[in-house]
């Protein structure tokens, strides 16, 4: 029976074992508005104007890829975010946060605007990464005012062929956005060792999947978080 002395939800999911980060037990869950409501026995949730069996089935809370790609603008026959959020969505992932090696890289106000339009199609929440880069510096501020959710970096070559920053440039990028405190997420990878090491294999005819990691040993990652010299 529910309890008519308690708020009107939108959902109620009834029969399923509710799995939390440090146990799991069989409840039901309210949700209002977006949000949980309530968690626990069947009987004691609100009325709801719509209910869902979900016996024999796990209720996991939502889950958050910090890490993703969906290529768009500049690049959408390999990905774009109708696609690459309904992917997320099918998969149980509610939040994305969208790396900005696209075209154009998402490092100045317009082309963050760009990818803005583009993401109207998502079907989950998502965050946006802004790209720190020897030519964005400048545009860092307007960038964290306009709403990116942290900024990447990438020290070596990758999608996209966005040259590698100076470590000075690293710097001078780290304090303006230490100041905000947003994170920075690093492609730590050595470029100049591997910019040698993919010459030397295309040079004996490799391009197989194998070359790929033999163009970076695991030294090109430690000397770069070591603080190797870059330029």
């Amino acid at each position: 029976m529910s309890n008519p002395a308690a708020p009107l939800a939108d959902l109620v999911i009834s029969g399923a074992t509710v799995v939390t980060d440090t146990s799991s037990f069989d409840a039901a869950v309210a949700i209002k508005d977006g949000r949980i409501l309530a968690v626990g026995a069947h009987a004691a949730m609100p009325s709801a104007r719509e209910t869902f069996d979900a016996s024999r089935l796990h209720l996991l809370p939502g889950a958050i890829d910090v890490h993703v790609h969906f290529r768009e603008p500049g690049y959408t026959h390999k990905e774009d975010w109708q696609t690459g959020t309904a992917a997320a969505a099918a998969g149980g992932v509610t939040t994305v946060f969208e790396m900005p090696n696209v075209d154009p890289p998402t490092g100045t106000a317009e082309a963050l605007a760009l990818k803005l339009e583009a993401a109207k199609k998502a079907h989950v929440d998502y965050g946006l990464y802004g790209l720190l880069a020897e030519d964005t510096i400048e545009n860092l501020e307007t960038l964290i005012d306009d709403g990116v959710a942290g900024f990447k970096c990438f020290m070596g070559n990758t999608f996209g062929n966005l040259p590698s920053p100076s470590t000075g440039a690293m710097l001078e990028g780290f304090e303006i956005i230490a100041q905000h405190g947003l994170r920075i997420a690093l492609h730590a990878e050595t470029a100049s060792i591997m910019a040698r090491r993919e010459k030397r294999l295309q040079a004996a005819g490799r391009s197989d999947p194998l070359a790929h990691l033999a163009s970076r040993p695991a030294v090109v990652a430690v000397e770069a978080v070591a603080g190797g010299a870059q330029h």
